[in-house]
């Protein structure tokens, strides 16, 4: 008989999906309109061959700074808890993000673009929070739901970006009455994605608890301490209220609160782990398989925008923000669909590692899309019915990508020997996830601008390359046990 799922904290586990969300749409709001702006800048001296390079640039500084950073706000979140470094994010992303809208220097989109990684380091501490408010009955729904936010916010970021772009342009009589839209013609979709970070800072505010079983044991240790020196009792019904009021501690091997002082003690004194202590086999090999995912989804999600925005004569598809704003949200929206319904229970029928392997292995159709789609609109000198038909095979492929995202995350979780190292494990594991994501974009914007420009097998070097790395991902796949 199958175990019945654990409920899991609901105004916990939204607050931390928002948060996640928030990290998602800040990350890819700029990705409708960043070849534009980069030209805007004059960064490229008008040559639209050299986008992809400065491109690659601001995508790949964000994620340089995330990975400087998100090992240390995993740490720190061990010793200070969890709630005030996930506050952070958020409240330093809304202020970076009208940062860059306002800017039209490229030194100025360097800056507030790197900020934004920076705030963003946090995502470590979101995945270990969510899997201390998890046991193994709802480990992986709840490893569903953080993909699912982060592809919520991957969808309405690139709407936002497109729909509110140029907006003295699309709407003269309104917002076309205010000069600061002429000077800044992508501050709208910045300022109104900072503004929902804002709105989320302050939902975490005033309803998000710690979660931390080294922090809360701390906690309650103290409590004990002090009612004992004053000589009150603390009863078993009181600490089930404070309990309560926490969530759950930890997953299923440590979700009890502690029992005695000396369990207690125990939990508040463990050591942190060192990285060498958690780099063994058990987490190595999913890592590795992590790395591989990151990096091609990263590099396929850099390409998306810029082969659709580059004009069919140069390998493209000749799109508009608009158009690939547009086409990116709707498989978004599908996407998120198949996440809250169907990834957590394809994990659970068929396993993580199946799962994985079939997920992984769409990138190939992916990636080999991006070529095909340029033949067939350089042939017909337009986007037409079977262009479209390619796009719509490419899109459907696209909504498996994520049930690998879930799937190894469950590996991750799974490979933390004890409630002390999830953070850190955690934290190693984002830190392999942002040096490939922060190297994805610049070299494949390059190797995509590099090939346009040399010609450099006919155009597609790029996609040889990465369809090389793909293969050598869905290889490592099979490491997993």
């Amino acid at each position: 008989m199958a175990q019945p799922i654990t409920p899991i904290p609901k105004l916990q586990l939204t607050i931390m999906m928002l948060i996640q969300a928030a990290e998602s749409l800040s990350a890819t709001v700029i990705f409708p309109f960043v070849p534009q702006l980069v030209q805007d800048t004059g960064v490229t001296g008008g040559d639209e061959r050299k986008t992809g390079y400065w491109a690659g640039v601001l995508e790949s500084v964000f994620l340089v700074a995330e990975f400087a950073s998100v090992y240390a706000w995993g740490r720190v979140s061990d010793h200070i808890g969890r709630r005030p470094v996930l506050l952070l994010g958020p409240l330093g992303l809304a202020f970076s993000l009208i940062g860059f809208g306002w800017s039209t220097t490229f030194s100025g989109l360097f800056v507030f673009r790197c900020a934004q990684g920076v705030f963003n380091g946090n995502i470590g501490v979101v995945k270990t929070v969510m899997a201390e408010f998890s046991d193994s009955t709802n480990l992986a729904q709840t490893l569903s739901l953080i993909t699912m936010a982060w592809s919520s916010g991957s969808t309405l970021g690139p709407i936002i970006g497109g729909l509110l772009s140029n907006p003295q342009e699309r709407w003269p009589n309104t917002f076309g009455k205010l000069q600061i839209l002429h000077y800044h013609p992508y501050l709208l979709p910045c300022a109104a994605t900072g503004l929902l970070t804002l709105s989320i800072f302050f939902l975490g505010l005033i309803g998000l608890k710690e979660s931390s079983p080294v922090i809360l044991a701390r906690r309650k240790r103290e409590k004990l301490q002090a009612a004992a020196s004053t000589e009150l009792t603390l009863t078993t019904g009181l600490l089930a209220d404070e309990s309560t009021g926490y969530g759950a501690m930890t997953r299923s091997d440590v979700a009890e609160t502690p029992a005695s002082s000396q369990e207690l003690a125990t939990l508040a004194d463990e050591e942190l782990p060192t990285i060498r202590e958690l780099l063994v086999p058990r987490l190595v090999i999913p890592l590795l398989n992590y790395g591989f995912y990151c990096f091609c989804s990263t590099a396929y999600k850099v390409l998306f925008p810029l082969m659709y925005s580059t004009s069919i004569p140069n390998g493209g598809l000749g799109l508009d923000a608009y158009q690939i704003g547009v086409t990116h949200g709707v498989w978004g929206v599908l996407n998120t669909f198949f996440l809250l319904f169907v990834a957590a229970r394809l994990i659970r029928r068929f396993g993580m590692r199946n799962v994985y392997i079939f997920s992984f292995a769409n990138f190939a159709i992916c990636v080999g899309a991006y070529p095909l789609l340029s033949v067939l609109a350089r042939r017909a000198q337009r986007v037409d019915a079977l262009v479209w038909a390619v796009v719509v095979v490419q899109g459907i492929s696209n909504i498996t990508l994520s049930w690998a995202y879930a799937a190894i995350q469950i590996y991750i979780v799974n490979s933390a020997p004890r409630p002390s190292a999830l953070s850190s494990t955690n934290g190693i594991a984002q830190m392999t996830a942002t040096i490939l994501r922060a190297l994805a974009p610049f070299l494949v914007s390059s190797l995509f601008a590099a090939s346009l420009e040399w010609n450099v097998a006919g155009g597609y070097m790029v996609y040889i390359v990465l369809l090389c790395v793909v293969a050598m991902g869905i290889c490592s796949s099979f490491l997993l046990l």
